[in-house]
């Protein structure tokens, strides 16, 4: 049975399925027919893709031959084979503009960032105590050739288009070939991943399993950090995740801790391997009481089930000297170095005991 999704949900796209197309003005009409052939009985035209690949060549072509007047006129929506969860009751009949497919960010659409992989990954070190690297995270970051822009505006716009789920997959997968040719066996390999974009963890996390597997690395090496900009209400869903991750190996970190959506709370019911405070709670914590009654305490919860503590945008020396005398074990941010396409050495080290990670 095919279920049909309406994008106001903004659940993700699946990989595979039915988008069919109907459009109101003549020129549209003769395009969408040079591209996808003839329309069926019903004047629309259901297209069949399998891979999202597919899908997103797919519209990348249209967006290029369609003006801007014509794709006001065309609309569209999507069936798929299995129940699309939080759709079930939806009254509207699907039809969306094609246009909110094809929304712009920055120079390009979404669709083409994703389909023609227009970014690569940076990596920023994760350190102990002393300085001294450990891991480092990969970040979304434009190509060089490429204009500037921030990855959680790219993803919010990718999520309003329903189209999050492909970019998270292209990004880990960036993440992966990056870390391949840039770091060594044993060093940790920090990426993010949106939760809400995994709709079948075991079928969406495959996919990634394999490239780890066939780039020679080992999956006790990376770390999944959860990065989520929807309140953390559905847990079975993020504990599906989690044991997905952990099937095959891979550790679980917490982004965040302290921000909106990211609460102790959650921390404590999914007990990730590592928890990541958010840079609110570590900007200036060496003369604020109260941050550093927030961290204490995560440290303390975090203890009861091993958890590993990782403060974020640490920039002064100050914070290091606080968050290494509260105990908290590793540390990133700009005191030891920035982003950057190949792993640089740490500006910052200073000899102190290290920690089992």
């Amino acid at each position: 049975m095919l279920t049909r999704q309406a994008f106001e949900r903004q659940a993700p796209l699946r990989d595979s399925g039915y988008v069919e197309f109907r459009a109101r003005d003549a020129g549209a009409s003769r395009t969408l027919t040079e591209l996808l052939g003839p329309p069926g009985e019903s004047g629309n035209w259901s297209i069949r893709y399998d891979h999202y690949q597919q899908l997103l060549q797919m519209l990348n072509v249209a967006d290029r031959r369609l003006t801007e007047a014509q794709k006001q006129s065309v609309e569209c929506r999507f069936f798929f084979e299995e129940p699309v969860a939080g759709t079930e009751r939806d009254e509207s009949d699907g039809w969306v503009q094609a246009s909110r497919l094809l929304t712009g960010f920055g120079p390009h659409r979404v669709v083409d960032y994703i389909a023609n992989r227009r970014f690569s990954s940076y990596m920023q070190p994760i350190v102990q105590l002393s300085g001294t690297p450990i891991g480092y995270e990969m970040l979304l970051r434009p190509l060089p050739e490429q204009p500037p822009f921030r990855p959680s505006q790219l993803f919010e716009a990718a999520r309003a288009a329903g189209l999050h789920s492909f970019l998270d997959r292209e990004a880990r997968n960036s993440a992966i070939r990056v870390a391949s040719r840039q770091l060594p066996a044993g060093v940790k390999k920090f990426i993010n991943f949106l939760p809400s974009s995994i709709y079948r963890p075991d079928q969406c996390l495959q996919q990634t399993f394999e490239r780890i597997i066939m780039s020679g690395m080992d999956p006790a090496d990376f770390v999944f950090e959860v990065v989520e900009t929807e309140r953390m209400d559905d847990v079975k869903h993020l504990n599906r995740v989690f044991a997905a991750y952990r099937n095959m190996g891979i550790r679980l970190a917490m982004d965040d801790l302290g921000d909106e959506f990211a609460t102790v709370e959650a921390m404590e019911q999914l007990q990730p391997d590592y928890i990541k405070l958010d840079r609110k709670w570590v900007a200036g914590c060496d003369a604020d009481a109260d941050k550093q009654r927030r961290i204490e305490d995560v440290l303390e919860r975090a203890s009861r089930f091993h958890g590993v503590v990782l403060a974020e945008g640490v920039e002064r020396e100050e914070e290091w000297q606080y968050l290494r005398e509260a105990g908290v074990p590793l540390m990133q941010g700009y005191l030891f170095g920035p982003p950057s396409p190949v792993p640089m050495p740490v500006r910052f080290e200073r000899t102190a005991s290290t920690v089992s990670v």
